[in-house]
């Protein structure tokens, strides 16, 4: 009777050091994912790692990096308490990276004189292979006028019911330009940052001649037809319930010569990673006001005094910025 207790209480302690075993992997596996968001947040969100941080803003943090992937190793079996080290970052590739496959390929192949096809014995020697390079090209980009031609038909006897295709639908009615060329303005200008006096430097070198008032007018008329999905961001961004909010000041240029100083304004979603961007011609609140009329939840911003009133409607809660927070930090520990 012993010796079947004694069996008896064997296999449940063997099953109890497995369940216990298998709960300890988990919370390592844990500990790793959590030590890895840690890392990120630290250095990415907050600077080094002994500066002093608020729990609020962890917990706004820890909501963003939720989504973010990470390599988290498998963690390590550990019987005398040991922490797995961590893995050794590897170097950075070394070596000329191959050019990537989606590129276009121009094959241009070089073959022997006709002379060094005949081998010394008289035969004519065969084909057995080639040795391939390739090098990156680059071509100029080109102007090209395209012409659509709309076809008319009508009765040769009555010369009555003349029909006409109809036009394509277009970005800017009634435009020169074409969208591809639009396009390429516009990148040109808010991705590249490059002027519109060196854009119209640029065309003019390849024989067309585009003013820069031209060009304005395009930039105008394209910001109108993209209003719809400017709209549409705004109202997905204002539909978060947590927003981060900074300004910058903008030169505007008037008329005759003049220019003040305006603002930009940037509405930065960081869980659904949207971000809108909103230009007003003062610092005035009005402006942050309009954006915000439809936005509650957590909203992160400087010491700005314009945004008080929007705190005071109870729709708003105020997350002060890190730059804040360091600093009331330093002047208190100081």
């Amino acid at each position: 009777m012993s010796d079947a207790s004694d069996v008896a209480d064997l296999a449940t302690a063997q099953a109890l050091i497995a369940t216990l075993r298998d709960e300890l992997t988990r919370t390592q596996r844990e500990n790793a994912t959590l030590r890895h968001q840690l890392d990120v947040l630290c250095q990415r969100l907050f600077g080094k790692k002994s500066e002093r941080v608020s729990p609020d803003q962890l917990r706004l943090a820890f909501a963003q990096l939720a989504n973010e992937p990470g390599p988290v190793a498998e963690p390590v079996e550990m019987d005398s308490g040991e922490r797995p080290g961590r893995p050794r970052r590897r170097g950075r590739p070394t070596g000329r990276h191959p050019l990537p496959a989606h590129l276009a390929r121009q094959r241009v192949e070089i073959d022997v004189p006709d002379a060094d096809k005949i081998c010394a014995c008289g035969h004519r020697k065969t084909r057995i292979g080639e040795a391939v390079t390739e090098k990156l090209e680059y071509v100029p980009a080109s102007l090209r006028v395209i012409e659509t031609a709309r076809l008319k038909y009508a009765c040769p006897h009555c010369h009555e019911g003349v029909v006409e295709a109809p036009a394509p639908p277009q970005a800017l009615e009634k435009s020169l330009a074409g969208e591809g060329l639009l396009a390429h303005v516009m990148v040109s200008k808010y991705v590249d940052h490059l002027p519109l006096y060196r854009l119209e430097r640029i065309f003019l070198r390849q024989g067309v001649d585009l003013s820069r008032t031209t060009l304005c007018g395009w930039v105008a008329d394209v910001a109108t037809a993209l209003g719809p999905i400017g709209d549409e961001l705004r109202r997905q961004v204002s539909a978060a319930t947590y927003l981060q909010t900074d300004d910058t000041p903008v030169t505007i240029l008037e008329q005759p010569g003049g220019s003040r100083k305006g603002r930009l304004w940037t509405y930065l979603d960081p869980i659904g990673r949207q971000v809108v961007f909103d230009a007003t011609p003062t610092h005035e609140r009005d402006g942050p006001a309009a954006f915000l009329a439809s936005f509650a939840g957590d909203l992160q911003a400087d010491a700005y005094t314009g945004y008080d009133a929007l705190y005071s409607t109870g729709r708003m809660r105020e997350i002060g910025c890190w730059a804040q927070y360091l600093e009331c930090d330093v002047i208190q520990s100081g």
